[in-house]
């Protein structure tokens, strides 16, 4: 053999080795016990649209809620699925979500169109590397760290987590309840079989659960040192614990449907028929101000948009400028 001969082997093996460590880092998923999904807020309210590294991810109402991308300003649209999707999550280039088959995109054809398709997956945030996580009719879910915590729907409803690898797989409670609220490794949660008290699960301890505050209580989320939910107990409106002091105090006393914030503002739906309101206020309340006349629901916040619908027509997204530069108006993606 020559050196020439010699040398394309070398080269070529070369090529090969490097591929071969190419594509082995391609599909490698990074796992990191930081990591947290979506806002408890947005997820509250289906989920539909999710923030990471100056892009959103959503759920596309003008073509069957398949998951999209697109530019916080709204443009460089991409598709990215061709199924319905919601519950929204990621971290390290990876989305996570739930999907299934009963909504497609209207030009998936063949065997795609005639698939029964559900579960959660996990993608790259191009789309790329799609693989279902569970293959199960499962409900709300939350990225805690390591693993995807989500409510199983099957034989009466109970709590899993699955590693984002897709390793170890186990179920944590068995009673359906949400795994939303998630801050600094614990969930906060309602309770659903023997109570509706606030309770929390330490992720970071073996999944170890201590009662939180007793009463009727309702999406729960914490923010800057808060819990934030609605009272059941108090018509539903919004109320507020301190964290570290314990004391608790209202927000609003109007009846909520269902809320989400960030860090400045509440954003939320007055419940009162026919004149029920979208409304925006303060942490603590003060501030109120009337975004649209109404009845709302899917809140979900970017870092420049509330994104929401109008009770009845499901398939319109309506959004509001965070910076009030101008009202609600109805979005075409």
């Amino acid at each position: 053999m020559n050196r020439r001969i010699a040398l394309g082997f070398i080269i070529t093996g070369l090529i090969v080795v490097l591929l071969l460590v190419v594509y082995f880092l391609d599909q490698r998923v990074i796992k990191d016990p930081s990591d947290v999904g979506n806002l408890a807020g947005n997820l509250y309210n289906g989920g539909y649209f999710f923030e990471m590294d100056n892009k959103v991810y959503f759920a596309n109402p003008y073509d069957n809620d398949c998951l999209y991308s697109m530019d916080i300003d709204e443009t460089n649209l991409k598709r990215l699925s061709s199924m319905r999707t919601k519950y929204i999550s990621g971290a390290n280039g990876f989305l996570y979500f739930y999907m299934d088959s009963t909504k497609k995109a209207g030009k998936v054809t063949g065997l795609g169109a005639a698939s029964n398709q559900f579960g959660i997956y996990r993608c790259k945030i191009n789309g790329r590397n799609q693989e279902c996580l569970v293959r199960d009719f499962c409900g709300e879910m939350q990225l805690c760290g390591e693993y995807v915590y989500f409510q199983n729907k099957t034989k009466g409803g109970f709590l899993e987590k699955i590693r984002v690898d897709k390793a170890d797989r186990s179920t944590v409670l068995n009673e359906m309840v949400s795994p939303i609220c998630y801050s600094d490794g614990t969930i906060y949660y309602t309770g659903v079989l023997s109570d509706h008290s606030l309770h929390a699960l330490d992720t970071r301890a073996g999944d170890r659960i201590y009662d939180i505050l007793p009463g009727n209580i309702f999406f729960p989320v914490v923010n800057g040192g808060y819990i934030y939910y609605m009272n059941g107990q108090s018509n539903y409106s919004l109320f507020r614990t301190n964290m570290y002091s314990g004391e608790t105090e209202i927000v609003t006393s109007e009846r909520l449907d269902n809320f989400t914030m960030n860090d400045r503002y509440i954003y939320y739906t007055y419940s009162n028929g026919l004149l029920s309101q979208l409304k925006r206020c303060d942490h603590d309340g003060s501030n109120q101000v009337v975004l649209y006349q109404g009845v709302t629901n899917s809140l979900n916040l970017t870092s420049r948009y509330l994104y929401f619908k109008v009770y009845g027509n499901d398939d319109v997204m309506y959004h509001i400028p965070l910076d009030g530069s101008q009202g609600a108006s109805v979005v075409t993606f």
